[in-house]
């Protein structure tokens, strides 16, 4: 395996971990660090501004949301950091065969076909859900979008959602708990619950209706993205991909004015 550079089998195919690779133990530790990480940082940061501005500018409620902006970024980089840090160690394979290499064209053209498909399966789903529910709910980043003010505030919102946000989340459910599944469980199997819980990480602190209408329909895009990883084994095919479906609703949603 690691004298091929591509690192990419034929699709589907079991991929070749080493016998010592994603051992539970290592895998369990990384999964409350990496909790950690994701909640830590940004809390901190809004604590830290909720005590400032309640004392100098009498400011109450939830924290402004470009200052929810500013704590997304500030829980990102020490994440990333730490993925990129971690993840060669616990799989005991180097990055580039974690698949964060130089993409091929068919890479890229894959994870450009990747994001039709999955916006597709998204609204598709998500009109189902709504017409069973009769409930419309959206993200909260969508919520987060519509209180924007400037072009500024918008260009932040643009670069967390098409850039950082696909990066780290691919990180963290593609290469760290989809790859750790495919060392126990077949890929479909793997794929399904990496899937379920990116969608359910989506809708925390929601209500049980955003369930439906937000995780299941997010856990299927998942599932896509899950399949655009096992097929080419490179991290920038699933960048690709998320980020263009990322791009796509916030485009729809800025032309919408949110409605």
């Amino acid at each position: 395996m690691r004298n091929n550079s591509t690192w990419a089998p034929s699709a589907l195919s079991p991929i070749p971990w080493p016998r010592n690779a994603w051992k539970p133990g290592l895998v369990a530790v990384n999964v409350v660090a990496i909790a950690i990480l994701a909640v830590v940082p940004g809390v901190a940061y809004i604590v830290a501004y909720e005590l400032i501005g309640r004392s100098a500018h009498a400011h109450g409620g939830n924290p402004p949301p470009f200052q929810q902006i500013v704590a997304e970024f500030v829980t990102y980089v020490p994440l990333g950091a730490y993925l990129v840090f971690v993840l060669p160690r616990i799989a005991h394979v180097t990055l580039a065969e974690l698949g964060i290499r130089k993409p091929a064209g068919r890479d890229l053209a894959i994870g450009a076909a990747g994001a039709v498909v999955m916006w597709l399966t998204v609204i598709v789903a998500s009109s189902a859900a709504e017409a069973i529910t009769h409930h419309h709910d959206t993200e909260s980043a969508v919520e987060l979008l519509k209180g924007l003010k400037g072009p500024v505030q918008l260009g932040t919102f643009v670069v967390l959602a098409c850039v950082f946000a696909p990066i780290i989340e691919e990180l963290t459910f593609r290469v760290f708990v989809f790859g750790a599944l495919t060392r126990y469980v077949p890929i479909a199997a793997a794929a399904v619950i990496s899937g379920a819980l990116f969608g359910a990480t989506h809708a925390i602190g929601q209500s049980a209706s955003q369930l439906v209408t937000i995780a299941v329909p997010l856990a299927l895009g998942g599932i896509v993205l899950a399949y655009v990883y096992a097929v080419t084994r490179c991290f920038w095919s699933n960048v690709v991909t998320h980020a263009a479906f990322n791009a796509i609703n916030t485009i729809v949603l800025i032309l919408y004015h949110g409605k």
